[in-house]
């Protein structure tokens, strides 16, 4: 019998997962927030929701989402160390009924402990990222968000490999843009291309100049350019908020209904269910 009491969820158990991963080439983009309010959004239209942290030297989505210590059986560690095998421990509740999190454990052991655990987790990661997905799909999620840790780790690789759709968020840098455009050829082009594949230039500063803006579309173009024949779609270029800013101060990420970014959000979780439903479509059509 589940520890869960769905009944409550304005949802149905559904009998389709997509997996939608949000990565960067550096830590500084904003990523965790963008991937806490997809997961969030998602979770509100009444979706069955889990979003997962897989920034293990960096968790935060324990603190976003304000879950205790003492509430957490299980951690992502467990599972991609081979601790623990994949069950309803490993799941928190939100605030939203609709909405779980798998966090990361962040009272690691730095230096030599945490290099030696890091690489135990990319040897089993790719098979426990596989358990995970089987274990979800039984449960009933419809989407689940992975916050991958940025760069090249493995366990990022990995999820990437399996996910449905792949969200790149850059910073308005020429050193952000550079790193991004190597890292999406050494990585995202040699994966599978019935994947959808999604960039999103992240806190632009107010008030830009023409010829900064001109930069800026110039490089949304670059990247486009780069994954020719392939496809990849540009989400949105999103501004610096200070009223999201000042929330961080007291631990609040997820923005509010009445704040601009909030609107520019709804587009971009439009955008990616939209593509992922279509893929779904020409997938069912060719295999009819």
């Amino acid at each position: 019998m589940s520890k869960f009491d769905f009944s409550n969820q304005s949802t149905l158990s559904s009998t389709k997962l997509d997996i939608i991963i949000l990565h960067s080439q550096k830590g500084g983009p904003g990523k965790t927030t963008l991937s806490c309010n997809i997961a969030k959004e998602l979770a509100k239209r009444g979706n069955k929701t889990v979003i997962i942290d897989l920034d293990i030297a960096q968790p935060t989505i324990q603190h976003i989402f304000h879950i205790d210590d003492i509430d957490i059986k299980h951690t992502i560690n467990d599972v991609l160390l081979g601790e623990t095998s994949v069950s309803e421990d490993v799941l928190n509740k939100t605030d939203d009924p609709n909405l779980f999190a798998i966090v990361a454990k962040e009272n690691v052991e730095y230096g030599e402990g945490l290099l030696s655990m890091l690489e135990e987790i990319q040897k089993h990661s790719f098979f426990a990222l596989h358990e995970m997905t089987k274990f979800l799909l039984r449960m009933g999620f419809r989407y689940v968000i992975y916050d991958c840790a940025p760069g090249y780790k493995l366990e990022s690789v990995n999820a990437a490999a399996i996910a449905d759709a792949r969200i790149f968020v850059l910073r308005p840098s020429t050193f952000s843009y550079e790193g991004s455009k190597q890292m999406l050829n050494d990585i995202y082009k040699k994966l599978n291309i019935r994947s959808s594949n999604f960039f999103v230039f992240n806190q632009l500063p107010p008030n830009l100049k023409e010829e900064s803006q001109n930069l800026l579309n110039s490089w949304k173009d670059g990247i486009v350019e780069l994954y020719e024949p392939e496809t990849i779609k540009f989400l949105d270029f999103l501004p610096i908020s200070h009223e999201i800013m000042e929330m961080g101060l007291t631990g609040e990420y997820i923005f509010p209904e009445s704040n601009p970014l909030y609107k520019r959000l709804t587009k971009i979780v439009d955008t990616v269910v939209e593509t992922l439903d279509e893929m779904k479509k020409v997938k069912l059509k060719e295999e009819s």
